[in-house]
């Protein structure tokens, strides 16, 4: 103790006339739990053929969708022909149809689809399925499938 008052009486003398300083300690440093960052969610894209020649913009995968259908996109196909059509999961067809590009193959041009269909009486699963054949065989040569809900009434 006596150690203790002959430092303070040092530094008191040390301090001669100065104000009286206090010297504070600085708060220690509380870790702070982070809040944990939302993922983010992926934004909704479109659906693209394997070789990128047809796109779907709308609908998009998994959307619920009515009566009539819309479907949109762009493409660069030959002639700019395209066939559609709007399908259940047993593969009945439920519409179906053709359409023009704005332009053809080597360009890109937009399409435009208004597909009407008997509602199902119930939600169900659907696709909407977007297509060219191929001018050599007449095979599918290249599609887009979407998976839908097709809202029932």
């Amino acid at each position: 103790m006596r150690t203790f008052l002959i430092a303070m009486a040092l530094l008191a003398a040390a301090c001669g006339n100065q104000p009286n300083v206090v010297v504070t300690p600085s708060p220690s440093a509380t870790p702070v739990a982070a809040s944990p960052t939302p993922s983010p969610t992926p934004a909704p894209t479109p659906l693209v053929s394997a070789r990128g020649s047809i796109v779907v913009k709308q609908p998009l995968a998994s959307s619920r969708v009515r009566n009539p259908l819309t479907i949109s996109g762009d493409a660069s196909v030959f002639e700019a022909n395209l066939e559609w059509q709007v399908t259940d999961t047993a593969g009945r067809v439920l519409a179906k149809g053709f359409t023009t590009a704005t332009a053809g193959a080597p360009g890109r041009g937009t399409f435009t689809i208004t597909a009407t269909y008997a509602d199902p009486p119930s939600d169900a699963i659907g696709f909407a399925e977007v297509y060219t054949r191929s001018p050599r065989d007449g095979q599918i040569d290249e599609i887009v499938r979407v998976p839908l809900i097709l809202a029932g009434h």
